[in-house]
């Protein structure tokens, strides 16, 4: 007597967020949509795209 036990409905795993699209009068933290908007469209793609420079090593 096996028991199968059937998929779960899709379940969520850790971190993983659910993305809304906000409206352009919404905030993003204590950012209006309307402005992170603005500032996505004049940042050029180079710096959106380029990896940060490392973090210097400390000594202990």
């Amino acid at each position: 007597m096996t028991e199968t036990k059937e998929p779960a409905k899709e379940e969520k795993k850790e971190g993983e967020e659910i993305k809304k699209e906000l409206g352009i009068m919404d905030s993003y933290g204590s950012f209006p949509v309307w402005m992170l908007k603005g500032i996505q469209l004049i940042t050029p793609d180079i710096l959106i795209t380029k990896t940060p420079a490392p973090k210097p090593k400390v000594r202990n």
